[in-house]
């Protein structure tokens, strides 16, 4: 891809890591970065979009956690598009991929913990970037599930963030990386967008009090309602499919 003409433009005063995944995955989606092609190196790519390393490897996590890139060691970064998850019944999903439910386990054992210890340790940076990824999740609902699933995936990353720990950092970077075809599978159940946005308010609240307790109880409940929900949507598809 020549330099000359560069898809990138700098991206505008807003959430850098928003802006950047907006702009790649809309370049994708339109098919000026053709799927299977390959992003510029970081030190290029950085400077086409006026953004720090860090906060291009942020949004590189993003896009590859919701589908858009996928990274190959020692080779680079990749443009695809995310398998669609709304085309075929969630129960089908669910029977042929156990993984799914065995994620949430995972996260329902590690999460509450790490929003009980953010409502400790967060500062005023920490609430401010929390506010714009929910704001940024809301606004995006209204337009396309990708964006909604990126922002979600990005509210959960940066709780980890609040505490500071590197151990916790690697652990939660991880977690939102495995759970792509998950979190695009809870968001596409009917209602649960707005119930998960209502879920995560609940939870920045608790987290801006300073209320452990109640941090801990909101994130459980979220993980607790989005298996639920799936679950049960699941199990209504399968009665309408069989009565129909």
């Amino acid at each position: 891809m020549s330099n000359d003409k560069s898809p990138y433009q700098p991206l505008s005063p807003k959430p850098l890591w928003t802006a950047a995944v907006e702009q790649i995955r809309d370049l994708i989606e339109s098919g000026e970065i053709p799927v299977g092609a390959r992003l510029p190196a970081e030190r290029d790519l950085c400077q086409q979009l006026g953004i720090s390393r860090i906060s291009l490897r942020e949004s590189l996590r993003v896009l590859q956690s919701t589908g858009y890139v996928e990274t190959r060691p020692g080779s680079g970064t990749y443009a695809r598009l995310p398998e669609p998850v709304a085309d075929e019944p969630i129960s089908s999903w669910i029977a042929s991929d156990l993984h799914i439910l065995e994620l949430f386990e995972l996260r329902r054992a590690v999460e509450p913990g790490i929003a009980g210890l953010a409502a400790l340790r967060r500062e005023e940076g920490h609430l401010l970037a929390l506010e714009a990824t929910l704001l940024e999740m809301d606004r995006d609902g209204r337009r396309q599930q990708a964006q909604v699933v990126a922002a979600d995936a990005e509210f959960h990353r940066l709780l980890g963030y609040c505490i500071e720990n590197p151990a916790i950092t690697q652990l939660i970077d991880q977690l939102q990386d495995m759970g792509g075809v998950e979190r695009r599978l809870s968001l596409a159940v009917p209602g649960q967008r707005q119930r998960a946005i209502d879920d995560h308010r609940r939870i920045l609240e608790a987290v801006r009090s300073g209320d452990e307790p109640a941090a801990t109880a909101a994130m459980r409940d979220h993980l607790d309602a989005a298996v639920d929900w799936i679950i049960t949507y699941s199990q209504q598809e399968t009665s309408n499919k069989e009565n129909s």
